[in-house]
């Protein structure tokens, strides 16, 4: 089977890794647990200006960037979990892959529905902040659920 598109298995490690401090720092940083939010840098701005017109016009905005930084680089690392060919890359792993991604994407897609549906205001913009993260978060969490039950079937079958 050709996995031409995955990365390689010794990336899997690096994206865990990435993830999980990313995501636990975004965390922290976001509901203002760790005061990060007072570092500042000045940015290429597309959108988000004030007084901006409808002509295409960047400038520069400052604005904190560790909540940027973290929500990125939860990003790589989730793509890195997600797309590292595991040890023994086979057709039951691909089909796998295949069943969580859709899996992921309908459950991603009906959460987000509900909340457009039923939240509003400044909930809803947490929800689509979250809902950013929601269909790798929710493959991986699939994926390695059932590989890991599956594996504990095979075992207790042998």
């Amino acid at each position: 089977m050709k996995t031409r598109y995955l990365f390689p298995h010794r990336f899997k490690k690096v994206g865990w890794v990435l993830f999980v401090v990313s995501v636990v720092m975004g965390l922290l940083t976001y509901h203002q647990v760790l005061e990060l939010r007072d570092q500042k840098l000045s940015f290429i701005a597309l959108l988000g200006m004030e007084n901006s017109s409808s002509d295409f016009d960047a400038t520069t905005k400052t604005n904190a960037f560790l909540p940027s930084i973290f929500g990125a680089l939860m990003i790589v690392g989730a793509l890195l979990a997600a797309c590292s060919k595991e040890k023994h890359e086979d057709e039951f792993i691909a089909k796998l892959r295949l069943e969580s991604l859709l899996w992921a994407t309908y459950t991603h897609y009906v959460l987000l529905a509900l909340a457009i549906l039923f939240v509003y205001d400044m909930p809803f913009l947490n929800v689509m902040i979250y809902g950013m993260f929601t269909t790798l978060l929710l493959f991986l969490v699939r994926f390695n659920m059932v590989l890991y039950l599956s594996g504990q079937a095979s075992t207790h079958a042998e």
